[in-house]
């Protein structure tokens, strides 16, 4: 598959699997508009991206709130005129036995990891 000048959204894009996905994206061609909630991070890996040369854009957003992925979407059209694709890469966990657990956590990772 062909990803130069490609346009993908990533969401989860400060860490993990969603950062290590944006670089290599960015890496092989694509222009990777990335999206997270902790901005001071998204900043530093778009920086870094920039800086080999890469195409990437920080986008903070939470993806529990449509108005951020709605601007998300509008970023990516607005700037490059289209959307390619998006890595939906954004998950939460709790670690323990699930009845240790409070139902603010299981909303929590529900809201994040499934689309309602």
């Amino acid at each position: 598959m062909e990803l130069e000048e490609q346009v993908i959204a990533i969401t989860g894009a400060s860490s993990g699997i969603g950062e290590a996905t944006s670089r290599l994206l960015a890496a092989r061609g694509a222009r990777v508009v990335m999206s997270a909630r902790r901005v001071d991070a998204l900043e530093q890996i778009v920086n870094e991206i920039a800086a080999d040369d890469g195409n990437a854009t920080a986008c903070p957003g939470d993806v529990t709130r449509p108005e951020d992925l709605r601007r998300l979407v509008e970023l990516c059209v607005d700037r490059f005129g289209r959307l390619d694709a998006l890595v939906a890469n954004a998950g939460i966990a709790t670690v323990g036995p699930l009845a240790d657990g409070t139902l603010a956590e299981w909303n929590a990772m529900i809201d994040v990891n499934l689309v309602r």
